[in-house]
């Protein structure tokens, strides 16, 4: 089963690379101008502002991207050479429209433990074809857990549901400014 799984990732990761190395440059964020998008964070809806390029060197924060939580509704339309998707972001206590430092982003992947439709729900990125998460079932009460948190998908990753990608469209990390400010 071991192999079965890490065969299993071994795919997925290799397919996202393969699906990434036709990228171009053009599609890190400093190229776009900024825009604010809706992001989740500790389970309520926010926004972060997108486009404002920048170089992280040394700490920075997960940007996390998964499948739309809802498909008719995904807080993303697509940039980044991704299709629809929806943000995961920290937030951090007392938020009132203030920077959170540079962000990278993060696509959420099934994981080595992670089974489609059993202990993961997927969804496969329309212009890529790879499947993306969108909730797993922490507690192993049957029922996955959206991943509307931090804290959620991180435990989720521990438990080898999901997996994190680093995506690098033209060799490039997606690195970013992402101030965040309450949902208007």
């Amino acid at each position: 089963m071991a192999v079965r799984s890490a065969r299993g990732i071994t795919f997925v990761v290799a397919a996202i690379a393969l699906a990434l190395a036709a990228g171009s440059a053009s599609t890190v964020p400093g190229a776009a101008a900024p825009t604010w998008e809706r992001v989740w964070g500790d389970g309520r809806e926010w926004e972060a502002q997108l486009g404002t390029l920048a170089v992280v060197h040394g700490r920075w924060q997960p940007f996390y991207l998964i499948a739309p939580i809802d498909a008719a509704h995904p807080q993303s339309r697509g940039h980044w050479g991704f299709g629809p998707h929806d943000h995961v972001m920290n937030v951090p206590p007392h938020v009132q429209g203030a920077g959170t430092g540079p962000c990278r982003a993060l696509r959420v992947v099934p994981g080595p433990n992670g089974v489609a439709g059993g202990n993961i729900d997927v969804v496969p990125d329309p212009d890529l074809g790879i499947p993306f998460v969108r909730a797993a079932d922490i507690d192993g009460d049957g029922i996955p857990e959206l991943l509307t948190s931090v804290a959620t998908t991180e435990y989720a990753e521990a438990l080898g549901l999901v997996a994190f990608f680093e995506p690098q469209p033209g060799g490039y990390s997606i690195e970013f400014r992402c101030p965040l400010r309450p949902l208007r």
